[in-house]
């Protein structure tokens, strides 16, 4: 995770910042939190501001660009957390486990170094393409199922999970790959998709973007998607995944 982001993260804070929409949403399953570990944390999006939270992310680039007033930050990988058994209360990541080497062993740390719950914000490669990676760049989907994690791994390296729909919001302030559902001449700005991570790996970039800009143009993007124009959010296969902990290593 640590060299892509050295890369293409060097300018995140330009697109990338926290929703307050989402925020609520997330927030919602710390309420109870003593003390919260954010893995994989970036630039500190979506830290609960009210509760004690400590970070990890390995990009230096990323960890350069936190404020004065982030969560306190140490440089290491989601595989090996530099804290001692049963730290925190929850644990938590946002759009991050795609990035992880060896998930099976970052979830094992997760476990080891957390008392109550995981919550994850991730995106579920089971659902179906929303009209960006339907329409214009399938190429992105295909890469998205294979990189996120599946709800069956989740159940397979936790004894219970609760699974709900991150609600994207028609606004959405955050600049992720879902955020600009119903804004499509935002995915035709570079810097948009220089702080979305598929769009570095994909090989028929121009020729979606060609066709975004043309369908724009022409109505025929807008009469595809006439029935969410209206929409003030969205489901384009967000989820958020609370893992209960039964007590922290045993779960």
């Amino acid at each position: 995770m640590a060299a892509i982001y050295n890369e293409i993260g060097k300018r995140y804070t330009l697109g990338r910042r926290t929703d307050p929409k989402i925020a609520a949403q997330i927030h919602t399953t710390l309420s109870d939190a003593e003390s919260v570990l954010n893995v994989g944390a970036g630039t500190g999006s979506y830290e609960p501001a009210h509760i004690a939270v400590s970070a990890v992310e390995p990009s230096e680039a990323m960890i350069k660009q936190r404020t004065k007033v982030s969560a306190p930050i140490m440089q290491a990988q989601a595989e090996s957390l530099p804290f001692e058994d049963d730290s925190f209360s929850h644990c938590m990541t946002v759009l991050s486990m795609h990035h992880w080497e060896n998930r099976e062993k970052a979830f094992s740390e997760i476990k080891r170094v957390t008392r109550n719950r995981f919550i994850a914000v991730t995106w579920d490669p089971d659902s179906d393409p929303f009209w960006l990676t339907r329409d214009y760049f399938p190429e992105v989907h295909d890469i998205d199922k294979q990189i996120f994690p599946s709800l069956t791994e989740f159940n397979t390296s936790f004894t219970r999970i609760d699974v709900s729909i991150l609600r994207i919001p028609a606004d959405c302030a955050d600049g992720f790959l879902g955020a600009y559902w119903r804004r499509p001449e935002a995915y035709l700005d570079e810097l948009v998709r220089a702080n979305i991570s598929t769009f570095s790996k994909i090989r028929k970039l121009n020729e979606g973007l060609a066709q975004l800009s043309s369908d724009i143009e022409s109505g025929v993007w807008e009469s595809r998607n006439e029935a969410i124009l209206n929409s003030a959010y969205f489901d384009a296969g967000y989820r958020i995944v609370i893992a209960e902990l039964a007590g922290g290593r045993s779960a």
